[in-house]
């Protein structure tokens, strides 16, 4: 890991990941996070954590109070990039110029930009980036 990684841009799959240790990519996503902890600031968005919340719920069977205990959790580790209008309408701009087909990760990356991201970090094979590293857990 080249020591000029400062901001690192986390892809919300990973955030999964890191919250569900049943989940096959878990432990490679939370290695790949702790390699980066100590010399980098971490940032997810806010639509990841509604996302997290949703999953480990809805879809991973966790209960209301161990699904906020991981939001509570990715708050100690993260900074949470607030989406507003304008990158909602950046990632929007994105998709509709063709240069991203998935709004979520246009958004994903407005936000990465914002924050001037070193690196995003995804385990999305079909994540786009023309000017970001893209580092895949997977």
């Amino acid at each position: 890991m080249p020591n000029s990684i400062n901001n690192v841009y986390v892809d919300t799959n990973i955030i999964i990941d890191i919250c569900d240790i049943k989940r096959e990519a878990h432990k490679v996503s939370l290695s790949t996070i702790q390699k980066y902890m100590a010399s980098s600031e971490l940032y997810i968005n806010s639509d990841s954590l509604s996302t997290l919340f949703y999953i480990l719920k809805y879809r991973a069977d966790f209960s209301f109070k161990e699904a906020l205990e991981k939001i509570y959790f990715i708050h100690d580790i993260f900074t949470v990039v607030a989406i507003d209008e304008d990158i909602s309408r950046k990632a929007l701009d994105l998709c509709v110029n063709g240069i991203c087909i998935d709004y979520e990760d246009a958004m994903q990356y407005v936000c990465a930009k914002e924050i001037d991201a070193d690196i995003i970090v995804t385990n999305d094979k079909n994540f786009i980036s023309k000017d970001l590293e893209i580092v895949r857990t997977l």
